[in-house]
């Protein structure tokens, strides 16, 4: 009887509180409408508004949304086992010239370049004022032939940016299609430098040409992972600090970031702020840059995380 008693009281409650809130529920982040008569100061568009926006912050804290080169959008759930920044973007700041990310402490970030022979002739004597580093191509393959070429500036880049005392680091444009050929880019890398003292990594870079010939196009993220890593893993090997350069849709749509992200990230997004979750080295966050002493736009980057 006591049983019995109880059960009713609980249906008695349930039924009172159904009478009391009306609601309506559309589905997963869809706008409802609810009594809102015990809640001065609000109405039903104050509270449709705060569900989309709330469902719009669960998705970016949750998923990675890439639109791909053909214009599909791509729904990616974060990964739990790499690092998460925590950056707060409202601390970037601008002169016109440079962006800028200033911390707590009233310091910012360092300020660097990457050039290649694209720039032609540069004046590091000027230019070494403007930026704390650079980041200078040595070569790169052909993404329909596959060939090997040393950039045409690396040597005279090198040598004005070194001359000045500016820290350097080199990067390889990469279209290997198999972690021989990977590794083979390496090698190549390795046997350029010469007597030059690094400061910044060695960088592989790899970036869908969007060619429609390009040698890469039928790859796969697995075929796409283990061509960087055979650069990568071999760059590591012969003592030196390695990073992976590219793009947010390559990061995201072609490669297996959880074994990418064993190096160092240099990450592209040209925005006002990025929007990627993850922890990474560097921020290349225009390609228009202008720096005195270089002719025409050149990228720049800020360094979020000094190398290792």
């Amino acid at each position: 009887m006591k049983k019995y008693i109880i059960l009713v009281c609980i249906l008695i409650c349930i039924a009172f509180i159904m009478c009391g809130c009306q609601r309506k529920y559309y589905g997963k982040g869809r706008s409802f409408t609810m009594n809102t008569s015990a809640l001065p100061g609000y109405q039903n568009d104050n509270i449709t508004a705060m569900s989309a926006e709330n469902y719009d912050r669960f998705m970016h804290a949750s998923y990675i949304m890439v639109t791909d080169k053909f214009g599909e959008v791509h729904k990616l759930k974060i990964s739990a086992n790499i690092k998460r920044h925590e950056w707060d973007f409202s601390n970037l700041q601008s002169n016109g010239i440079f962006k800028n990310y200033v911390m707590e402490d009233g310091s910012a970030k360092k300020i660097g370049v990457d050039v290649s022979e694209h720039q032609g002739v540069i004046n590091w004597e000027v230019a070494a004022k403007e930026v704390d580093f650079a980041i200078i191509r040595l070569g790169y393959r052909g993404y329909t032939s596959g060939n090997i070429t040393t950039d045409a500036y690396y040597s005279a880049n090198m040598a004005g940016a070194t001359a000045q005392g500016l820290p350097v680091g080199v990067y390889f444009y990469s279209q290997a299609v198999t972690y021989e050929e990977g590794v083979e880019e390496a090698n190549f890398v390795l046997s350029q430098l010469g007597d030059y003292t690094l400061s910044y990594p060695i960088v592989l870079d790899r970036e869908d040409s969007m060619a429609e010939d390009a040698r890469t196009n039928d790859m796969s993220a697995e075929q796409h992972t283990q061509a960087a890593l055979g650069f990568l893993e071999t760059i590591k090997a012969a003592g030196h600090s390695a990073m992976m350069y590219t793009n947010r849709m390559y990061y995201a749509l072609y490669l297996d970031l959880e074994t990418i992200y064993q190096y160092p990230v240099w990450f592209a997004q040209y925005a006002d702020e990025p929007d990627w979750p993850y922890e990474f080295s560097i921020w290349q966050y225009t390609e228009n840059g202008e720096v005195p002493g270089i002719s025409g736009p050149v990228d720049l980057n800020l360094e979020m995380i000094p190398p290792q």
